[in-house]
């Protein structure tokens, strides 16, 4: 497509041939495209807001959980091999113990890579009573969450604009072609011999 036929599908300008419905196609073209670039910043807006909630998130599970080292009591299952030969990156809870700050010894299941053996360390993150919870949240995990939200809400505005683009098209095509109907049946009685 050029760019002059984009031009005079957006400005039919003073052209004789223009239709109502030409002019109506065109401003809503314009509409949307100003409303995605309108959508920008409140798709920012959002992404920031949902980086600020994970770092602050980040924040507090650093100083609210600490890493140990566990000792694997089992074999974790066997890893497996992907389509192209490299090795799974999967895991599985297994039985381990660690010892706590203040020297006792617990027992329970931590996550392990597939193909672990008894004996191997793996790290147990803990809570403040001591619980196996998750790795904190990471300040890279919290920046692509960021980024993945703000670009989400603003591909959800655009296929909504988009969707109603393809809607309103298919509405002035159903006008056009009833204008074509009438212009055909107003010709073929015009030329009608009496």
């Amino acid at each position: 497509m050029s760019f002059v036929f984009l031009w005079r599908r957006i400005h039919p300008g003073r052209n004789p041939l223009a239709r109502i419905t030409d002019r109506i196609e065109a401003a809503i073209i314009v509409g949307g495209v100003l409303a995605a670039l309108l959508g920008v910043p409140l798709a920012a807006a959002a992404g920031s807001e949902a980086y600020a909630t994970m770092m602050a998130r980040s924040v507090f599970e650093a100083a609210t959980r600490h890493s140990t080292d566990a000792v694997l009591l089992e074999d974790a299952p066997p890893s497996r091999i992907g389509v192209n030969g490299t090795p799974s990156t999967e895991t599985a809870r297994v039985p381990a113990r660690w010892e706590l700050s203040d020297g006792a010894v617990r027992e329970g299941l931590a996550t392990a890579d597939l193909g672990a053996s008894a004996g191997d360390r793996v790290t147990v993150w803990l809570d403040e009573s001591d619980a196996v919870v998750a790795a904190p949240v990471m300040p890279l995990d919290a920046a692509g969450t960021g980024v993945g939200v703000g670009v989400g809400v603003w591909l959800i505005a655009v296929t909504l604009l988009v969707s109603g683009y393809l809607v309103a098209l298919r509405l002035l095509n159903r006008v056009r072609l009833a204008a074509w109907d009438r212009e055909w049946e107003r010709l073929g009685s015009d030329s009608t011999p009496s």
